[in-house]
């Protein structure tokens, strides 16, 4: 414990009320039961990405690239992928980067951190692990302190007595690892789900940005589609090809009716921009859906449904004039921000669920 002396009373509770922090320290994501463990009491992080229709050797394929760009030298610290083994599917990354607590002109106050991630791929799902923990502060000052999280962002040190409230100093060492585990598990996440879209081909939106309460401009669809062609209301849905479909899927929507049936059977409406297009991923065709968030219900509905069908009505019509088939392939939350580099236009004021489904079939009158 000797070398916890330096900064031991600025963690104390009692020292709270020295510092005024213009952050919120009382956000509960940092509280208690923010630090999880590992069965042999180390603080451990894990994250788990599930993506029913991808294999392992897929999904592994996708996490060493993420991690490849993630994590590089950069002549300030050192991280890279150190193990990336394809029979056993498991990736470990050494990683050393800074967290940042305050920087100015005067001052810059900061902490080298050390872990180790790693990230094992299974067919369906992908797991994250944040392990290994530890920290080295204030490095120019007398070779500053080193810590592990284990002895330093716990409860006892980095929450006041009440655990209401992070202490000044270990505090903020807690706060910045969550927030760093939060960016890796998001980062990881999108950057799945852009390389995803990228090798399905999604295309960019034809329409300008959308007004501040739309939803999603409508894509350009990747699988070639026919012309325009009139639907028959009186006939009855037959199996037809992918590429037979026609391309103006947006107008008969905005025109008609789009709806999303569950497995179930239950059914609600969707707009017609909620209508992504299709695409293909791995040789497969896929079919895209785009949900801001506060669309509550057709949400559930997608993230409880395996399977699932999108219906097209024209207008007047209560029957549909085109069903598409689709098995739930993955989900993937996004920001407006998020979909920006996708060159995806959305409103700002949105958070976004992007949802992709392996067409199994497809139906027109």
């Amino acid at each position: 414990m000797k070398r916890l002396f330096p900064l031991l009373f600025a963690c104390l509770p009692l020292m709270a009320a020295a510092q005024d922090e213009k952050n919120d320290n009382t956000d509960p994501r940092y509280l208690a039961g923010a630090i999880t463990y590992s069965t042999d009491g180390k603080v451990e992080f894990t994250h788990e990405i599930k993506v029913p229709s991808l294999s392992k050797d897929q999904l592994f394929s996708l996490l060493k690239d993420w991690a490849e760009k993630r994590f590089q030298p950069n002549g300030k610290t050192v991280s890279k992928v150190v193990y990336a083994n394809a029979a056993e599917d498991d990736i470990a990354v050494a990683a050393e980067e800074y967290i940042v607590f305050n920087s100015s002109a005067l001052s810059l106050d900061r902490t080298r951190i050390y872990y180790q991630l790693l990230l094992h791929a299974d067919d369906g799902t992908c797991r994250l692990t944040m392990t290994r923990i530890r920290y080295w502060y204030d490095e120019n000052r007398d070779g500053g302190q080193r810590y592990t999280a284990e002895e330093w962002i716990g409860d006892d040190m980095a929450l006041n007595k009440k655990k209401t409230k992070l202490a000044p100093i270990c505090g903020k060492f807690r706060k910045g690892t969550i927030q760093l585990k939060d960016e890796l598990f998001q980062s990881a996440t999108v950057a799945l789900g852009q390389q995803l879209l990228n090798q399905s081909g999604v295309a960019t939106p034809v329409q300008p940005a959308p007004a501040p309460n739309a939803a999603v401009p409508q894509t350009v669809p990747t699988v070639p589609l026919t012309p325009s062609i009139p639907l028959n209301a009186t006939t009855e849905l037959q199996e037809t090809a992918i590429d037979r479909l026609p391309a103006n899927l947006n107008e008969v929507a905005a025109s008609g009716r789009l709806t999303l049936t569950a497995a179930n059977g239950e059914e609600i409406d969707l707009k017609a921009d909620n209508w992504g297009g299709f695409g293909q991923l791995f040789n497969k065709n896929v079919a895209y859906l785009l949900l801001a968030q506060n669309r509550i219900a057709a949400n559930a509905l997608l993230e409880q449904s395996d399977s699932y069908k999108i219906s097209f009505y024209t207008a007047g019509q209560t029957q549909p004039s085109i069903v598409i088939e689709c098995k739930k392939s993955m989900s993937q939350k996004m920001t407006a921000d998020d979909l920006k580099a996708l060159n995806v236009q959305t409103d700002n004021a949105q958070t976004y669920t992007m949802y992709m489904g392996e067409v199994n079939r497809t139906l027109m009158r």
